[in-house]
């Protein structure tokens, strides 16, 4: 797209928590064969949450969660919708009631390359007929960055600033 290779990946992580570890150590296999320089977008349903305020219970496969949240690390992905609402505690995407108890949990995410972040307008999460899960949508225009006039400006005041002139040459020298 406009010269962007963009990798978009959906997963339907299993069900059962014995599976998840390995699938999810086969999800962090495949990624590792992506050029690190284009766009990823990893998206589906996780059956897993990563964030405490994701769930009303405790997470079901810690060991499934510490993969994937490494796969995030590793490939600087950003779960898009949790950056556009840091503070939405009440919105999940799959609820599930039994013996008289709901339990909640985030489910459904999907995941951005860090370096695109920027170029995702909105997100939102809306009920998906004929599912028990809702509907994770972002809306973004990805682009190739063309480089542009390369231009620095200098404010010279800083010149006479005393701590920026050593944090300068702290950084300087440092580096």
């Amino acid at each position: 797209m406009e010269g962007l290779v963009v990798n978009l990946v959906n997963i339907y992580a299993p069900t059962t928590s014995p599976k998840r570890p390995q699938f999810y150590q086969r999800v962090s296999d495949f990624l590792s064969t992506l050029d690190s320089h284009e766009c990823l977008v990893l998206g589906g349903d996780f059956n897993t949450t990563l964030e405490e305020q994701d769930r009303s219970g405790a997470e079901l496969s810690p060991a499934a969660a510490n993969i994937l949240r490494e796969i995030v690390e590793h490939h600087s992905l950003v779960d898009v919708w949790r950056d556009h609402h840091p503070d939405d505690t009440s919105t999940f995407t799959f609820v599930r009631v039994e013996a008289h108890r709901s339990h909640r949990s985030r489910l459904d995410r999907i995941y951005l390359s860090h370096f695109h972040l920027s170029q995702a307008h909105s997100s939102n999460i809306r009920p998906a007929p004929f599912s028990n899960h809702h509907l994770a949508t972002i809306t973004a225009s990805l682009h190739a960055e063309r480089p542009g006039p390369a231009y620095w400006h200098f404010n010279n005041s800083l010149l006479e600033d005393e701590g920026f002139v050593t944090s300068f040459r702290e950084f300087w020298l440092a580096w």
